[in-house]
């Protein structure tokens, strides 16, 4: 796995609320703060490589479980947008 692919992956599960809802903005992708928590929460401490489309698939579900599909649809864009180059 490339380094830079290693730091996404390192920041995504180490991810607090608001760093969230701050790289989403960043990104176009607009998350509420009750929403942005609920997403923490799932991917912290996971260890999920979103390089890997069965773990992103998996993580996605379980983000449209909690938080609503159209949720989902907003991270599974900015899952994209961060691993598009790579």
């Amino acid at each position: 796995m490339k380094l830079f692919e290693t730091m996404i992956n390192h920041k995504i599960n180490k991810i607090q609320a608001h760093e969230l809802q701050s790289i989403a903005g960043q990104h176009g992708v607009s998350l509420t703060q009750k929403d942005a928590h609920s997403i923490s929460r799932i991917l912290v401490g996971r260890n999920i490589n979103v390089f890997d489309s069965v773990q992103r698939k998996n993580v996605l579900n379980e983000i449209a479980e909690i938080a609503g599909p159209s949720t989902a649809n907003q991270i599974a864009k900015l899952f994209t947008q961060l691993t598009a180059n790579f």
